[in-house]
């Protein structure tokens, strides 16, 4: 059996958070609060990827997973073997430290959070093991809650045999998460941008990014209505042709990550491409760059001997930032399915607490 990775909590109600000393030293750390919130049965939750969170008008949080697990738990951290093996996403709503895992059921089987309307137009369910959809990032928009979603399909039987055919949004009411209407992307975008893994909302325009041959790229549309039709930066200006798209900048990055602005500054943070471990941040004075003052920020920990293991996609929750400290989570993996029975700990997210003054110098 592979050892256990972090301390793993059977329960998703921590101990009392302990306010931080404003003296402590500012150093990276896990946070030890979010990671006991996504440890144990997570009112069925027990294991995802992804972990974008929206900040909801009412102070809740959303928080939007990839491939879920879901139940199936065992006191000795393994995993017993449900039907179906997992659900392609989920949304946590965190209140405090009540958490409440969304998803649908289907025929009587757990189904995911959002499914795709095509899987339901010839009268008959396609298995989301053929299509699905993968959830990007979300925000909120005229008091609703929307999240960009990829659509794949199976195209083999192997772990990476599946294709990305285009991008849609889903809308949900608040404050009961109810879904609205889940719409596709109505103009055509460049196939070789995979845009929706990051939003940053201002004043003007809601910008979307996505990654381009390992590149990440920006969109953005006035505020107010995401359906309009994108501009795409072309390393200059802004153009209506999505063929004219060019990178934000020469960053190897990984398909999720997260742009915010603190302070006057601009802040990306990414892990670094081809599974790297490094978490790194860059800055700039525009959502759209030109990005430098490279810092890394942690180097993920792998204490696994199978050599199975991988780390990716680190995105920023700025929300829950306290005392100066930033919230990071990143994700973790097994290139083998049955790591996960034989450990339910490894596909759980990591937090951890990176000191802004890091990433700009001078922020204490």
């Amino acid at each position: 059996m592979i050892s256990l990775l972090i301390p793993l909590l059977l329960s998703c109600k921590p101990g009392e958070r302990k306010q931080e000393e404003p003296a402590e030293p500012a150093i990276v750390r896990v946070d030890p609060h979010f990671t006991a919130l996504f440890s144990g049965n997570c009112d069925g939750f027990t294991g995802g990827d992804g972990t974008y969170s929206v900040e909801l008008p009412d102070g809740r949080s959303a928080w939007i997973f990839g491939d879920t697990f879901i139940e199936g738990l065992n006191p000795d951290n393994t995993r017993e073997k449900t039907v179906p093996r997992f659900i392609r996403n989920s949304v946590i709503i965190q209140d405090g430290d009540s958490m409440n895992t969304l998803y649908q059921k289907t025929g009587g089987s757990r189904a995911s959070f959002a499914i795709p309307p095509t899987n339901m137009e010839s009268g008959k369910m396609i298995s989301e093991d053929s299509v699905w959809f993968w959830p990007g990032d979300g925000f909120i928009e005229n008091g609703q809650l929307k999240i960009f979603l990829s659509e794949f399909t199976q195209i083999d039987t192997g772990m990476w045999d599946f294709r990305w055919e285009g991008s849609w949004i889903a809308t949900y009411d608040l404050p009961d998460i109810k879904e609205e209407r889940i719409e596709k992307i109505p103009f055509q975008l460049d196939r070789e941008v995979h845009y929706g893994h990051a939003v940053h909302v201002d004043e003007q325009y809601t910008y979307i990014y996505g990654l381009g041959h390992g590149r990440p790229h920006v969109a953005r549309v006035p505020v107010g209505d995401v359906l309009q039709p994108w501009e795409f930066f072309d390393g200059s200006g802004w153009s209506g042709d999505p063929g004219d798209a060019k990178p934000m900048g020469d960053i190897s990055g990984s398909e999720q990550f997260t742009i915010f602005k603190e302070g006057k500054s601009y802040v990306l943070v990414t892990q670094m491409g081809g599974f790297s471990d490094e978490i790194c941040s860059f800055t700039g004075e525009s959502p759209y760059g030109p990005w430098s003052n490279r810092q890394l920020l942690y180097k993920t920990p792998l204490p696994d001997s199978t050599r199975n293991l991988f780390t990716y996609n680190a995105v920023a929750h700025p929300e829950f930032t306290e005392n100066g400290m930033l919230l990071i989570s990143y994700n973790m993996n097994s290139m083998v399915l049955g790591d996960h029975y034989r450990n339910a700990g490894i596909y759980r997210p990591r937090f951890i607490r990176v000191p802004l003054g890091m990433i700009l110098p001078g922020k204490q």
